[in-house]
């Protein structure tokens, strides 16, 4: 192992209230002398997309709730049904 470092991803709400995982994702060194990758994290794949502040399953719905409503109303929605933050400069 060659190091660790901390996520924080939100999930869908839980009786109402918002939801956050906390992961700790552990770091690996590659032991192979012609690996391109020095390092690299183990997969959490089943559970998010590198990079990303939200789950999979919570995407998901985001993405129905922007199709179904779009601009401002599914901003508020999402906000206030799911617990997602609002666009900066919004209220």
């Amino acid at each position: 192992m060659h190091d660790r470092y901390h996520r924080r991803l939100k999930d869908l709400p839980l009786a109402e209230q918002g939801f956050v995982i906390r992961l700790t994702v552990r770091r690996f060194m590659c032991g192979a002398g012609d690996c391109p990758r020095r390092t690299f994290a183990e997969p959490i794949s089943r559970l998010t997309v590198p990079y990303a502040w939200f789950t999979t399953r919570l995407n998901h719905v985001l993405e129905r709730v922007g199709l179904a409503l779009a601009g401002r109303a599914g901003a508020r929605l999402a906000a206030e049904r799911l617990g997602t933050p609002r666009p900066a400069g919004r209220t």
